[in-house]
């Protein structure tokens, strides 16, 4: 069951996870760090916060200013800050494994000055058009450590696991690029439009994955069978532009699942009560790098199968061999279809791995629920559902609802997503059990 609260618009705008893609995030995200700078008590809570926030709101506006910013340099740059958040905040307080290793900090070093550097030198490298706002916040991060030797002490760890955490993320020389290649018959017209998927996603090292290919899934279903009929029917239905069989909430819900703020989900978690620095950094780091490794898998098992999307299954199905599908000549998805196969599903992969990593911080869910922001609503505007489980086949459904994904491809993304965030929490950042033992 869940819960919608009524919107201003409803928007079929597409967002790639990377975009982030609104303006309206990060707009006083200074004035927020200039208030965390005036309440010492409180800074220490929220400096990790305080910089994935920035983190966004500087890709963001990256994204803003120039529509192909995105390169293999900058490609996992949310992750690249997490990591070197985590790794600076965690060679000081030194409760969990280190994931890079090497980087020590001598004792009272600060905190919140090595996560504020940490993200400082990694948002510099890779935006760095947003270099005064970068060192504003900054300046301002680093004003609530007064004690000037720790201070510096903090700026050095933090710098260091930023770089560190560049060049593990790094995609290595020479890596093999293979551009996507459109299937088709020689001489037959195809959409001229490129995947969503650059040549060097594919061939990004993973964080916690031995390859891309390592978790593919099998093959999606036989066109000649049962279950292709069946899922082929489902989202022929209830996926439609006009569909009779979808009720009036799930069209809104289709809508709102499209972009929400994954961001908006971490701060929830972030600040509940008697969480610290170093906690919050691990969450945001096993997010990250859970979320990147499943979206790399993902991409790797499209671009493998390449399987069609509904409205193209739809339209012909008269030649797929199987006589209990219903061909649609003019069907159209209810929201515009990716520029990517169908099987896996990328926003049911997100998810997955979303609830896996963030029920190990709350249980099966926080008390009251988990509460969903939609990038393209207004603000006010908010989902409720009761569990991270619940939150998983929402999202799902949303997707079939859209008339972008089967049934099939849903599934087999969630399980994808949850091998991998299960890994990483089974053997990354593992808490020690006293600190001289790290």
């Amino acid at each position: 069951m869940i819960t919608i609260t009524p919107n201003e618009r409803i928007s079929t705008m597409m967002h790639a996870r990377w975009t982030i893609a609104t303006t309206r995030v990060r707009t006083a995200l200074l004035a927020t760090v200039f208030a965390v700078s005036l309440a010492p008590s409180t800074a220490r809570a929220d400096v990790v916060v305080t910089w994935m926030d920035l983190a966004d709101w500087a890709l963001e506006k990256a994204w803003e200013s120039d529509r192909n910013y995105r390169k293999a340099t900058n490609t996992r740059a949310s992750a690249q800050v997490a990591l070197a958040v985590f790794e600076a905040v965690n060679a000081i307080e030194r409760r969990y494994t280190s994931y890079l290793g090497g980087i020590t900090a001598p004792a009272g070093a600060s905190a919140d000055a090595a996560a504020a550097q940490a993200a400082h030198t990694v948002l510099l490298a890779l935006v760095p058009m947003q270099k005064t706002a970068l060192d504003q916040a900054l300046l301002l991060s680093l004003s609530t450590v007064t004690d000037s030797a720790a201070r510096l002490a903090g700026i050095t760890v933090g710098r260091r696991a930023g770089e560190a955490a560049m060049a593990r993320a790094a995609l290595a020389t020479g890596s093999a690029l293979t551009a996507y290649r459109p299937r088709t018959a020689p001489g037959a017209y195809i959409d001229p439009g490129l995947p969503s998927i650059f040549p060097f996603d594919l061939a990004m090292p993973p964080f916690i994955l031995d390859h891309a290919a390592e978790i593919r899934p099998e093959a999606p279903p036989a066109m000649t069978s049962e279950r292709y009929a069946r899922d082929l029917d489902e989202v022929r239905r209830l996926g439609a532009k006009e569909s009779a069989d979808r009720p009036a909430d799930k069209t809104a819900l289709a809508s709102a699942l499209l972009g929400i703020d994954y961001g908006a989900l971490l701060r929830d978690v972030a600040r509940q009560p008697g969480r610290t620095p170093v906690q919050n950094a691990r969450m945001y780091a096993l997010f990250n790098m859970a979320g990147e490794d499943g979206w790399l898998a993902v991409m790797e098992a499209k671009m493998h199968f390449g399987s069609w999307r509904p409205i193209t299954a739809i339209r012909n199905a008269d030649q797929d061999g199987n006589d209990a599908t219903t061909q649609v000549s003019d069907w159209e998805p209810l929201l515009r279809t990716p520029t990517h196969p169908d099987y896996p599903c990328g926003h049911c992969v997100w998810s997955a791995t979303t609830a896996v990593v963030l029920e190990a911080e709350t249980g099966p869910a926080p008390v009251g629920g988990i509460q969903l922001r939609s990038y393209d609503h207004s603000p006010g505007h908010t989902i409720t559902v009761p569990t991270w489980a619940a939150f998983v086949e929402e999202m799902s459904m949303s997707r079939i609802y859209a008339g972008a994904h089967t049934r099939a491809a849903n599934e087999v993304a969630e399980a994808m997503g949850r091998t991998v965030a299960r890994r990483a929490l089974a053997t990354l950042m593992r808490p020690v059990t006293t600190r001289a033992s790290q």
